[in-house]
């Protein structure tokens, strides 16, 4: 009897610290987090192990698992927010995540977190200032706006890699290529804003093995492309880049993907396409339109066939270029399909 009046005593000495506002919430918590009053007046009766008190993190209880008693309310929770903007959010430092903020960018660190002094006027101390000087003042907006402009330019990027569901990875790699391009001065103000953050996501489509066409930039953004191929001929000779230009089999693999071709198709596919730039057969055609030209050939000899309307609405190439790049291939198809066992 004597535990069951320690356990009251106990009890009711927290209700008394929790009404005076004496009990602070890491005290309510510890105070009940290893026992239950009731669980342990029955277990010295009935021999049965109390469960661990259990804390409802939404509701903000304590609630006793063996009995259900509430043993704290009302608990503000201090933790930190399972939410994180770290780059493995599966684990690490807890103090890592934050409750508030946006996402931090590395890039724009170097901006955002300035410190401006401000010289004092000449001739203070009691000496005069030299007659109808006007004391300047540092322009502190300016890297202000430029930190909105890299903002607006970055939101565009994501933006237009949005609408063309390209990974993050590319995403990551077009952000780096504009921040080098505002390190080096490039100009991404005025009319050549849009086509300027176009053609860094299509630099970073080309260094990651991404095909994808002008035309299809030119759909995702709204700017022609040939404002797209300008811009990215210029950022190409100002940022010194190695950037390939796409083959025609990367072309073949997205395209018969989207056309929703057989798999022995995709196989000789792959295998024309292959010949085809090997052999240089292409007579000076972009690999996009000796893409669509070899999907359509194969598809009509594996009887896979898709109709030259359906080939140019994925592709976006025009019909006429098709046809005419076909009549070429189809002069060397002995050569191009030499080996390729047909089903």
């Amino acid at each position: 009897m004597q535990g069951k009046e320690d356990d009251g005593d106990d009890l009711l000495q927290f209700v008394r610290d929790s009404a005076d506002g004496k009990a602070s919430n890491t005290d309510r918590v510890a105070r009940h987090s290893s026992r239950c009053c009731c669980c342990q007046i029955v277990s010295k009766w009935s021999s049965l192990r109390a469960a661990a008190p259990r804390r409802g993190r939404s509701a903000g209880d304590v609630v006793c698992r063996g009995c259900g008693m509430i043993l704290g309310e009302r608990i503000i929770d201090d933790s930190p927010e399972w939410r994180t903007f770290a780059n493995d959010d599966r684990g690490g430092d807890p103090a890592a995540k934050s409750r508030v903020g946006d996402a931090t960018d590395a890039r724009l660190n170097s901006l955002s977190l300035s410190t401006y002094l401000v010289d004092p006027v000449k001739g203070g101390g009691g000496a005069d200032a030299e007659p109808g000087r006007k004391h300047k003042r540092p322009n502190i907006s300016s890297d202000s706006a430029k930190v909105k402009r890299m903002q607006r330019n970055m939101a565009r990027i994501q933006e237009v890699a949005d609408y063309l569901s390209l990974p993050k990875r590319i995403v990551e790699i077009a952000l780096d290529i504009y921040a080098e391009a505002e390190k080096q001065g490039v100009n991404m103000r005025g009319p050549e804003r849009d086509s300027m953050a176009v053609a860094v996501v299509f630099i970073a489509c080309r260094k990651a093995g991404n095909a994808r066409s002008l035309k299809e930039f030119e759909e995702a953004s709204g700017v022609p492309k040939r404002r797209i191929g300008k811009s990215f001929m210029s950022l190409q000779r100002r940022l010194d880049l190695e950037v390939k230009q796409a083959s025609t089999e990367e072309y073949v693999q997205r395209f018969c993907s989207r056309l929703g071709l057989p798999n022995k198709t995709q196989m000789i596919a792959h295998a024309v396409a292959k010949k085809a730039d090997s052999l240089e057969l292409s007579n000076g055609q972009p690999p996009v339109a000796v893409a669509a030209s070899v999907i359509y050939l194969v598809a009509a000899y594996t009887n896979a066939k898709r109709s030259i309307q359906e080939i140019s609405d994925v592709t976006m190439i025009a019909e006429k270029s098709m046809k005419r790049v076909c009549k070429e291939l189809n002069k060397s198809r002995v050569v191009l399909f030499e080996g390729v066992v047909m089903t």
